[in-house]
């Protein structure tokens, strides 16, 4: 029965992706998100239609290949109860009902704008705690679809807020943070020059023509001219297509002076893509520090910039119908500099790093081989979401974690210092959705260079 109603829904998903991808204007396949309530639900694709914003969900039940004490399923936290002392949990393997409430939100730029939820595919739609959900076995897979308003062109990162964690005490929300689409804002039309134009004044003499081209009946010369002959008209060139081009300037953070630096850029999609094109370079230039590459419209790249004795920079650029600056402000390797690592990820409560970290780790690890004398501070902040004591022990198994992680690279641990604080360190007032996230946090402090 369990296999019956999987297959159903994913013929369901198949049809309704057939209709939607008729209308979609951009689509992102698995959209970068930068935190999530929880592990066991992702985001497949986001389609962005003229009415619609189109979100393509699974929900999977986690399992483990060991239970404690043997085999067995050990099920994810959103199966988990506390138990009656306060210590510890109580696991059940009984079957879990999920729903999707009908008061969800899309927000934008924290919480600038909003966009209702309007309604959902193959998951039933909570409007009562009450209501009925789906029964979903550990294990099972369920894929669904949520359609809210369509998201204003322009705004590239959105917040999914589906429920709070008070609102529905057993189960899960399936809230994102934080996810990243294709969604550029719309090309200013051009005017119309020739609609501009002021016709010519009355008493302007009119336009001289052609008196028109009477063919010959009889063939040979006449009144002393030669026979005319027919031409066929030459067809003007078409304008050239202006070239696009990703350009800027490659700065130092604190003196903005112009820094030699390599551009490593690489095409991720786009219309004569598949997206494992290989990746080449560029330099920018010593006087001004600028570079400029040609780039495709309406496609993705990846760029790095690198500089001898400075941190380098990783970004994504979304390319439309003109050109893309983007300047990069370098920070020096030098004692007492103090950086925020952009792409370190953990699970919601938890400190196991998530896949996703592993490239900005790497590039930290090969870092530190290159500079052998430099010596750096790992400092773990959380957001004021629980209880302090319980925050400041998450943070500095965070920061111990990304340690330990760095020593298997060959990264020798005494090099390293680690330090919890906890949410006592906010970066900004931890009130809105997007500001809880950027407070959940690991900085590097140089404290040998």
């Amino acid at each position: 029965m369990m296999k019956t109603r999987l297959l159903l829904g994913l013929l369901l998903l198949v049809g309704l992706g057939t209709v939607t991808k008729a209308q979609v204007q951009y689509s992102t396949e698995r959209p970068r998100v930068e935190d999530a309530n929880d592990p066991d639900v992702t985001i497949q694709r986001v389609d962005l239609t003229d009415q619609y914003t189109v979100i393509y969900m699974t929900f999977r039940a986690g399992r483990s290949a060991q239970g404690q004490g043997g085999g067995g399923i050990k099920l994810p936290d959103i199966f988990r109860f506390p138990a009656p002392n306060g210590r510890g949990r109580v696991e059940t393997q009984s079957d879990q009902g999920i729903t999707f409430v009908e008061t969800a939100r899309l927000y934008v730029n924290q919480g600038e704008k909003a966009f209702k939820f309007i309604r959902a595919e193959n998951i039933p739609i909570e409007r009562l705690p009450t209501d009925k959900r789906r029964e979903v076995s550990a294990g099972e897979r369920v894929d669904f679809v949520a359609y809210f308003e369509r998201i204003t062109p322009g705004y590239e990162v959105f917040d999914l807020f589906e429920c709070s964690d008070r609102s529905r005490q057993n189960g899960t929300c399936f809230n994102f943070f934080g996810v990243h689409i294709t969604n550029p804002a719309p090309r200013k039309r051009q005017p119309d020059v020739q609609a501009r134009q002021t016709p010519p004044p009355a008493s302007a003499p009119a336009p001289q023509t052609k008196p028109r081209y009477t063919p010959r009946t009889t063939p040979g010369y006449g009144n002393g001219s030669p026979d005319p002959v027919e031409t066929k008209p030459v067809p003007e060139p078409e304008p050239a297509v202006a070239a696009i081009a990703m350009k800027g300037l490659v700065r130092v953070a604190k003196t903005q002076k112009p820094v030699v630096a390599t551009i490593t850029y690489r095409l991720l999609s786009g219309a004569e893509t598949s997206g494992d094109a290989p990746a080449d370079s560029v330099k920018s230039g010593k006087l001004a520090g600028n570079y400029q590459i040609a780039a495709e419209p309406l496609s993705v790249y990846a760029l790095t910039v690198k500089a001898k004795g400075y941190f380098s920079q990783s970004d994504t650029l979304t390319i439309t119908r003109a050109d893309k600056l983007r300047n990069f402000d370098l920070v020096p390797i030098e004692t007492g500099t103090k950086v925020t690592l952009k792409n370190i990820y953990f699970n919601v409560s938890k400190y196991d790093l998530k896949a996703e970290s592993y490239p900005e780790l790497d590039r930290l690890a090969q870092l530190m081989k290159e500079n052998p004398a430099m010596n750096i501070r790992l400092e773990g902040h959380t957001d004021t979401v629980g209880e302090f004591d319980a925050n400041v022990e998450l943070s500095r198994n965070r920061v111990n974690e990304v340690r330990r992680y760095l020593a298997s690279k060959g990264i020798d641990a005494g090099r390293i210092e680690t330090i919890g604080y906890g949410p006592s360190r906010p970066i900004n007032t931890n009130k809105s959705l997007k500001e809880r996230p950027e407070n959940r946090r690991v900085e590097m402090v140089i404290t040998k260079s």
